[in-house]
């Protein structure tokens, strides 16, 4: 798997992440806001909601750790390979140029 598709996927994963706390957060504002209009009755639903809740997040939290890692990892496979290989690195990135260039030419 290339370095660009690692950053990529490492990016989607973030995203992911945030959005899904983002989703979180809301539903925790909603519950709150809620709990005062929940009878007795709905009080186990309330902490079962809650129980739920705090296993999603702690779930999210383990895996942003995991992408935080893996994304670090590829940045430091990267700056190895461009350290042990800088004229293979600069002829890989000339190739990319010349490639985007024929790309946007034809257009």
């Amino acid at each position: 798997m290339s370095e660009a598709t690692t950053m990529t996927k490492t990016n989607t994963k973030n995203k992911l992440i945030s959005d899904f706390k983002t989703v979180i957060g809301d539903i925790e504002v909603l519950l709150k806001e809620a709990s005062g209009q929940l009878g007795d009755k709905a009080s186990g639903l309330k902490e079962k909601l809650n129980d739920g809740m705090q296993k999603a997040r702690k779930q999210l939290d383990e895996l942003e750790s995991v992408a935080k890692d893996k994304g670090r990892e590829a940045v430091r496979v990267t700056d190895d390979f461009v350290h042990d290989r800088p004229w293979e690195s600069i002829g890989i990135g000339f190739g990319i140029g010349v490639l985007v260039g024929i790309l946007l030419n034809r257009r």
